[in-house]
């Protein structure tokens, strides 16, 4: 993460389907569709991914959850 950033924003994603990518395959996917300049960090384990996501405009936090739930592969959401 950047110094810039004061705290990550964490968004989890869990597995909905059992036919969707494996959390490995599902988290590379996810950061394909994530605007490249954001710092990101992220955990997988089983059927949940856990991502942190460095943003410190002013509404980051929800941008970064509202980006991520349009980004999930399918099969996976950020519950609700």
């Amino acid at each position: 993460m950047t110094s810039s950033c004061e705290e990550p924003t964490e968004v989890v994603l869990v597995r909905q389907r059992a036919s969707a990518a494996p959390g490995a395959v599902a988290v590379v996917r996810l950061l394909a569709g994530l605007p490249p300049h954001w710092a990101c960090a992220w955990a997988v384990g089983g059927d949940r991914i856990t991502l942190r996501v460095g943003a410190s405009a002013p509404g980051a936090a929800e941008a970064v959850t509202t980006v991520v739930a349009g980004s999930a592969p399918p099969g996976w959401a950020v519950p609700r």
